[in-house]
C-alpha cells in the first residue's frame, strides 16, 4: 500500500508518495510521485493514493507469463535493431555472419555434453573438411549438429511428434543409431540434477502433453519464454536415451526462428550457470529461471552482434 514520506532538505519538507513493489523475480521496486511542499487534505490524500496505485500497477502488470514489461521490451528493441542491421548487409556478409553462428553454435553444444574438438577443430571440419584425430562420434555429431541447424532454419512444416523423432534421427544416426529417432527404453540419470526424469513407459503420453501445450503457450507467451518453456519441458520429460540437451537447444532455437527472433548460442565457458537455471526450473517447477537467464543470454549476444556488424 502507498505511504506518504517526508523529505527534509535545507530547514524545508518535501512529501513523497511511495510504494514498494515485490517483482516477479525477486527483489523490489520503489516508485515515488511528488505532493508537494504541504500535504493535500485528508479526502485529496486518499484520492491522490488511490490514482498512484493505479499508476503503479499499470507499469508492473506484466502481460507476459515469465518476464517483466520492461525485460522483454528492451530484447525486442535489441532484436529489432539488429534484423535492421541484418538486413542491411549484403548477400556475402550474412552468409559470413550465419557460418560463423552456426560454428560457434556447434562447437558449444557439443563441448557443453563433452565433445573433445575445440573451436578450431569444429571450424576446420565444417569449413575445410579437415577431420581433427579425435573420437569418430564427437567427428560426426559435430557434422550432425550442423545440418540439423540448418534443417530447423528451412523447416515450416508442423512442430510435432514426427518432427522431434526426425531431428534426434538426423543427429545420431551415424553415432548411435540404435537409439536415434526413438523414445527411451530404460530410465536415465541425469548426473547434474536432482530431479527423475520421466519413466520410459510414460513418456508417449508426456510428449503428446507437451505438444499440446506447447499450442497453447505460443499464444500466451513472448517467444523467448516459450523458448525457455519448451527447452525446459523437454530437459523435464529427457524422452531419449541421449542427446536431450542438445535436441532441446535445437528446439529452443527452433522456437526463436518461427517467431523471427534471432537465435541463441549458450557457451560452454558459461554451462554452469546454463545448469544452474535449469535446476532453479526444476525446483520452482516452472521455466522462469531458465527464461531469465536466456533474455539475458539473448541481450549480450546481440547487443556484441550490433557492435561487430557496426
Amino acid at each position: 500500500m502507498a505511504y506518504v514520506r517526508e523529505q527534509r532538505a535545507k530547514g524545508k519538507s518535501y512529501f513523497y508518495l511511495v510504494k514498494n513493489v515485490r517483482l516477479k523475480g525477486g527483489g523490489w521496486r520503489q516508485f515515488k510521485k511528488y505532493l508537494g511542499k504541504t500535504l493535500p487534505g485528508k479526502k485529496e490524500l486518499e484520492k491522490l493514493k488511490k490514482e498512484f496505485e493505479g499508476e503503479v500497477r499499470k507499469k508492473t502488470m506484466s502481460k507476459y507469463v515469465y518476464l517483466e514489461n520492461h525485460l522483454l521490451e528492451y530484447a525486442d528493441k535489441i532484436a529489432n535493431q539488429f534484423r535492421q542491421r541484418y538486413n542491411k548487409l549484403n548477400a556475402e556478409e550474412r552468409f559470413d555472419f550465419d557460418r560463423n553462428f552456426l560454428i560457434v553454435f556447434t562447437y558449444n553444444t557439443n563441448s557443453i555434453e563433452g565433445s573433445t574438438l575445440s573451436l578450431k577443430e569444429t571450424y576446420k571440419l565444417l569449413e575445410e573438411n579437415t577431420a581433427p584425430k579425435k573420437e569418430y562420434e564427437d567427428i560426426v555429431e559435430t557434422k550432425a549438429a550442423e545440418k540439423c541447424l540448418n534443417y530447423i532454419k528451412e523447416y515450416s512444416g508442423k512442430f510435432n511428434e514426427e518432427f522431434l523423432l526426425g531431428l534426434h534421427k538426423k543427429y545420431f544416426q551415424e553415432s548411435k543409431p540404435f537409439i536415434a529417432g526413438k523414445y527411451k527404453r530404460r530410465q536415465n540419470r541425469v548426473t547434474r540434477a536432482k530431479f527423475k526424469p520421466t519413466p520410459p513407459e510414460l513418456v508417449p503420453t508426456d510428449m503428446k502433453i507437451f505438444f499440446k501445450d506447447n499450442e497453447k503457450n505460443k499464444k500466451e507467451m513472448h517467444p523467448l519464454e516459450l523458448a525457455a518453456w519448451a527447452h525446459w519441458k523437454l530437459e523435464c520429460i529427457h524422452p531419449f536415451q541421449d542427446g536431450n540437451g542438445r535436441i532441446g537447444r535445437l528446439i529452443m532455437n527452433q522456437t526463436l526462428h518461427r517467431n523471427n527472433y534471432p537465435m541463441i548460442d549458450i557457451k560452454t565457458k558459461n554451462k554452469q550457470s546454463y545448469y544452474h537455471s535449469l535446476e532453479k526450473s526444476d525446483k520452482q517447477n516452472n521455466a522462469e529461471p531458465l527464461a531469465r537467464h536466456l533474455v539475458k543470454r539473448f541481450i549480450k549476444q546481440y547487443k556484441n552482434a550490433l557492435k561487430e556488424t557496426a
